[in-house]
């Protein structure tokens, strides 16, 4: 079992979009790949929806994941402020450097 300390990066960048993290369903495909499925709502519009990852969040960086966060916003018309995901970006590349500076 995995410690819940690596799924609260992914939860935050959620907060960071204003949206809330209601549930994680954790499934098997047909092929008996695992992948994540996210329960999310919106204060904004006032609706819940769904966001199949295609992979276990651990799977993902926090770019990859961040990414297709805004493509299912996207695709179900969700809007997320410009601003937010201005700032999530920035501290997702100064988060990136600070990983790649050899020390």
């Amino acid at each position: 079992m995995v410690s819940r300390k690596v799924y609260t990066p992914y939860k935050k960048v959620v907060q960071a979009l204003q949206l809330v993290q209601l549930d994680v369903y954790r499934v098997k495909d047909k092929e008996g790949r695992t992948r994540d499925i996210l329960r999310l709502f919106s204060p904004a519009s006032g609706r819940t929806f769904l966001v199949d990852l295609g992979a276990p969040r651990e799977a993902l960086s926090l770019r990859d994941f961040f990414h297709k966060l805004l493509d299912a916003l996207k695709e179900q018309k969700i809007s997320v402020p410009e601003r937010a995901v201005r700032r999530l970006e920035e501290s997702l590349s100064k988060l990136e450097a600070k990983e790649e500076t050899p020390q």
